[in-house]
Formats: C-alpha cells, structure tokens, sequence
C-alpha cells in the first residue's frame, strides 16, 4: 500500500478520533454548567427563620438549650451519624400546671426531628425532679444520644467542600396540653454550644450555628387541629461544620493525580523517535487515573452529580485521549516516513509535539479556573 495513502487513511481515523474527543468535551462543560447553576436536589425542609426576640419568660414560651458534646459514626453514604449531648427546657407556671393537669413530663415536650433508629436513643432526666428557678419558670435537662440524619449533604466541591450535621429538635403541639395557641420557643444561646469531642477524623471543624426556625410540615397528618393552615412546629436547629482536612486532600488526593499528569504532560518531550515510549504513556496513565479515582470515589457517596474532582479527572482524562491520538500519528508518520524523508519528519513532529504540550497546559489550567469560579469556591 501506498505510504502517502496510508498515512491520509490514518490522519482521517485520527481526526474522527479527535472530533468525538471535542463533542465529549463539549458535553462534559455542558452538563457541568447545568450542575453549577441547576444542582439536583433532595427534598428540603421548608423551615422559616424566626427572629431573636427576648420574649423567653412568656406564659406560651419554652426556653431550650442545647449542648453536643460527641459527633461520631459518620456515614456518608447512608447521610447518618450518632451523637451525645444534653438538652434542657425552661417553661412557665402556666405550662406547669397543664403538664399536670394533663400528667406530662418534661420530656413529651419535645423531640429530635430528624433522629432515626429510636431503638437505640436514650434520653435520660438530668434530676429527679423539675427545678423551681428563681424567677418562677421551671428547669430540667436531659443527657441525650441518639442516631441523626443529615439530609442535605453536598458533595459538588469534594474535596474542598464543607457538611453539615443538623441536630432539630422541636416543640410539641400546645394542643397536647389543652392550649388554646401554640406553644412558642426561645433559644439559650448563652450556655448552649458544642463539646471538646465533636471533631471526626479527617476533618476540621470550623463551627457551628444554632437558630430558631419555624418547621413547615408538609401535610396535617389528618389531624383536625391542624386543617386550617399548615402544621407549624417551633424547631431549633444546631449545625456543626465539617470541612475536609487540607494535609489530607493534597497528600492523598492531589498529590498523586499531579505526579501522574506531569508524567504525561512531559512525554511529548521524549523525541519522535522513541516512538514506542511515547505511544505507551497515555494509556497508562489512563489506568493510573481510574485507579485513582476509583480510591477517592470510595470516601464518597454515590451521587446523582458529578464533584468538583470528577471535572477535573474528566479533563485528565481528554488530555491523555488527546495525547494518544497525537503519538499515533507521530508513530506513523515516522515509520512510513522514507529514510531520506525521517529527519524532516522528526522535526516536524517534536515541533507540533512542543505546541501540543503547551496548548494541553493551558487547557488543563483554564478548564481549572473556570470549573474552580463556577463552584464559588473563589468566595
């Protein structure tokens, strides 16, 4: 076969190669920016936020407090986790005397929304007793532990991103009691907190909210108290933060992803007549990619969106794509290349080789920066 002929027949496969190499490209930014802007989302609380109002000692006003001391058994893929702590209530004399009328405790006041496998909770009276406090409410407090569900976990910037662990309790219906409105609440913001054993491994914690909502329920639950408006439930919300730890993302993550890519991203240096290196690098590194990302992909959930780390892995991914097709036809051009003809050849291809490495830099860094500013996380 005519050396001209194959080599025509050859570059027409290459480019076909490369133009099913763009339109996935173009795809891959196409779903990208639909993630950024449109993100799949789970179904969400409708939790209106209440303001601060020092109105803790009225007749209808539960007072609560919160402190976690333990945040552990995180389970990611299940959006659970366990945690101690203690919760307490202040209520009025009015309140008192229908808990007694109506033989209540202290503790069917309230309940953590989002705890699941009661099996294995426990809440236990701090005393035996109510307190009569000095300015006439009562007080107890209770040690609590507990199995949590957190629903809103996102992943979309791993390994830069940042969970949070909800805790919400909430207020019982008034009308469990015989009140004519509903009972209203009040946060100790002063003693409530966290404790000194909430880190989790391979995490920092920056902090934590707590704020007073009031939670929206979806349905009446066909109770005819309820008929007449949405059932509306004071909730207080304590949130810890839980972002990834940097020692750990670049050792681990980062690191190795960036030893493979400048592997590949130097193999253009190597000269066209090595040509059996060169043709041999992408594909490895290919494997090398997926093994990584397979390893990261085990310290996350499955998710119905692609992270920050997956864009980048796709662009890795081109890159390498690219680079093949490019040492392909370097490979044969050289070797159906007359001898007369080898030397020209060469130096054409370790020319187109040395724009191809520096045009593949640039794309990687670009690809980057937007994908980085898309994610918001240049705030």
């Amino acid at each position: 076969m005519n050396p001209q002929r194959s080599l025509k027949r050859i570059e027409g496969v290459i480019l076909l190669y490369g133009l099913i190499i763009f339109m996935s490209i173009v795809l891959t930014v196409f779903w990208r920016i639909e993630n950024a802007h449109n993100p799949p989302r789970s179904s969400q609380e409708l939790l209106i936020p209440l303001p601060e109002e020092n109105a803790g000692k009225a007749s209808n006003s539960i007072e609560v407090g919160l402190l976690i001391n333990n945040i552990y058994n995180f389970e990611a893929g299940q959006k659970t986790f366990e945690a101690d702590g203690w919760v307490w209530l202040k209520w009025s004399p009015d309140i008192e005397k229908l808990m007694k009328a109506q033989d209540a405790h202290p503790q069917d006041l309230f309940y953590f929304f989002n705890q699941v496998d009661t099996y294995d909770s426990s809440i236990i009276p701090g005393d035996l007793a109510p307190k009569l406090m000095p300015d006439g409410r009562y007080y107890a407090k209770f040690q609590f532990s507990g199995h949590f569900f957190a629903n809103e976990l996102d992943f979309r910037k791993f390994p830069f991103q940042t969970i949070t662990l909800p805790i919400a309790l909430e207020i019982r219906s008034g009308h469990r009691l015989g009140l004519n409105e509903p009972l209203t609440m009040q946060i100790d913001h002063r003693n409530s907190g966290v404790g000194a054993y909430i880190d989790m491994g391979g995490y920092t914690t920056p902090g934590f909210t707590l704020a007073s909502y009031t939670h929206q329920y979806e349905s009446t639950l066909g109770d005819p108290s309820f008929e007449k408006e949405p059932r509306r439930i004071p909730q207080a919300r304590m949130e810890i933060a839980y972002k990834k730890a940097p020692v750990g993302t670049v050792l681990k993550i980062l690191l190795p992803l960036l030893a493979v890519m400048v592997l590949s991203l130097l193999s253009p240096s190597i000269s066209a007549t090595g040509w059996d290196v060169r043709v041999g690098i992408p594909s490895t590194t290919v494997l090398s990619l997926i093994f990584l990302q397979q390893t990261y992909q085990n310290w996350i959930p499955e998710l119905p969106y692609i992270t920050f780390l997956d864009t980048i892995y796709n662009v890795c991914y081109a890159t390498n794509l690219i680079l093949f097709g490019l040492f392909l036809w370097g490979t044969n051009a050289y070797n159906l290349a007359s001898e007369q003809d080898k030397v020209s050849v060469v130096e054409r291809i370790d020319r187109l080789d040395s724009y191809f490495q520096k045009g593949l830099v640039v794309f990687i860094m670009v690809v980057i920066t937007i994908n980085w500013h898309m994610m918001g996380m240049s705030h």
